[in-house]
Parts: C-alpha cells; sequence; structure tokens
C-alpha cells in the first residue's frame, strides 16, 4: 500500500497543536476539581443553590446565591480554596484557549497578511474579553 504524505501549513499546524493541548487541559482542570464539588466537598455555592437558580439572569443568580454583584472573573481567584471556584479555572483556560492558539500561529505564518490577521484577531479578542469583564 502506497503512503500518501500530506502537507499541513505549520501556521494552522501550531494553531491545532495550541488548541488541543490547551483544550485537554482546560478540561481536565475543569473536572477534576468538579468530582468533589458534586459529592458535596467545600462547595462555595452548594449545588442545590446553583439548580435552583440556574435559569436566572447572571446579575440575579449572584444576588440570589452569595448577595452579591459579579463582574468578571475575579471572584473565583478569590475563593480558590472552594472547589467549584476552582474548576472554573479550566472553564477559564478553555475560554483563552482560542487566544493562545493566534498567538502561537502568528510566528510561523509564512506571509505578513497572515501574521498581521492573526495579530489583529487576536488583539480584538483579547480587548472584547477586557470589556466585557472576563477579564
Amino acid at each position: 500500500m502506497e503512503e500518501r504524505k500530506i502537507s499541513v501549513d505549520p501556521m494552522a499546524l501550531a494553531f491545532a497543536k495550541v488548541m488541543t493541548v490547551f483544550t485537554i487541559i482546560g478540561i481536565a482542570v475543569m473536572v477534576a476539581p468538579s468530582i468533589p464539588y458534586f459529592m458535596g466537598y467545600n462547595q462555595y455555592i452548594s449545588l442545590q443553590m446553583a439548580s435552583k437558580y440556574w435559569n436566572e439572569s447572571t446579575v440575579n443568580f449572584w444576588k440570589h446565591v452569595k448577595g452579591i454583584t459579579v463582574h468578571g472573573y475575579d471572584w473565583i481567584f478569590t475563593n480558590l480554596e472552594y472547589t467549584d471556584c476552582q474548576s472554573m479555572i479550566g472553564v477559564l483556560l478553555l475560554m483563552i484557549t482560542p487566544l493562545l492558539s493566534m498567538i502561537a500561529a502568528i510566528p510561523k505564518a509564512d506571509q505578513k497578511a497572515f501574521k498581521l490577521l492573526l495579530l489583529l484577531a487576536a488583539i480584538e479578542f483579547a480587548v472584547s474579553m477586557i470589556v466585557k469583564g472576563i477579564l
């Protein structure tokens, strides 16, 4: 049987590798603390309370479960002793994985136009997260 070689653009390969690695890490970081959380261990928000208000808007959810207003993800880092907050680190990592992938692909791009487009897309992605209060 003849072996067929497929040529993959180094830029696309860099993007895909970073996307794959950080997606796996993000899922692992999200799932590992979820197991003790669902077992009821060291919860910031009890599962019962979370499920009761899950259908609410973000503002109302936090008002009901903790009596606070949340902006962005800073609440995670101030409560890392809780399993559900630890799990959110994985969610945050998954959220920024496309940005990391774009940045990794920039040096591998063989054309200046691709470098510029990736850079602009990465900047737009980062700015949108900052404006929306995610980071």
